[in-house]
Order: C-alpha cells, then structure tokens, then sequence
C-alpha cells in the first residue's frame, strides 16, 4: 500500500492545490518500506491526479482540497483523507493505528462531512443558517 501526504516542513500541507511536493510511504503489514519525496509537477487537477495514480498511490492525506481534485483522485481509485492537520509523523501513525478521525488532526470549519469522503455525489450536503455571528452547519 502506499500513502502520500501532501507536505509543508514538517506538516500536512494546508491546501493540497497548492502543494508543492507530497511524501510517499509504501506500507506492508502497517509496517514503514520506503519513504520518497515527490516534486508535483503540474497544477492542473487532471495531472496532479494521474501522477498520483501512476505512482500507484493507494490513499492520500491532505488538507483542503478541492471537489474537482478530489473527485478526479477518487476516480483515479485513490482514498481521499481531506481536511487533516497535524505532523507528518503523527498523523501517519494516526492513520495507521485508525484514530485520524479524532478532532486533533481534524482542519478547523464548518463542515463534519467533509472528512467522510469525497465521491458521493448528493450525500452529506451540508445546509447552514446564520444565527448572529455564528454560523451553524448541518447534515
């Protein structure tokens, strides 16, 4: 299995548009192989999203990221993990110990669904109402 994470330093990348470069981890057993850091060569969401498929990237870890991108990777067969913050080495071993759905490796916004994946058109549209200063968002 192989995972990227969309990089800044040390951290996941804010927006994965805009990155730069991504860290590619090959897996087996939940257990590290190989780590490589990959220019990005294109800002074109169709090339960003082949070049992912033809390094066989099997899931991707990001932070906001957008539908058309994202829709396009799904496409392409790879697991969209949008909207996550946190060090590169954490949120991986948070994925792989299965807890990257906890609040601290969540970007901040308004949106709950936005984590539970791309892909699924009509479902997990979200309706918000403005109540004062504060906008509260719904399922």
């Amino acid at each position: 299995m192989k995972i990227a994470i969309a990089i800044w330093n040390d951290h996941v990348s804010s927006a994965f548009d805009f990155s730069a470069c991504i860290l590619v981890m090959e897996m087996e057993n939940d257990e590290e192989i190989s780590r490589s850091q990959i220019l990005l060569e294109s800002q074109s969401p169709a090339q960003r999203a082949n070049q992912l498929k033809s390094i066989e990237v099997d899931v991707l870890i990001c932070g906001a990221i957008s539908r058309i991108l994202a829709e396009m990777i799904t496409a392409a067969g790879i697991q969209v993990l949008a909207y996550t913050t946190g060090r590169i080495d954490d949120v991986l071993e948070a994925y792989i110990a299965g807890r990257l759905a906890e609040s601290q490796f969540s970007m901040p916004g308004c949106w709950p669904g936005a984590r539970k994946g791309f892909g699924k058109r009509g479902q997990g549209r979200r309706r918000c109402r403005r109540q004062g200063n504060q906008e509260n968002c719904e399922l």
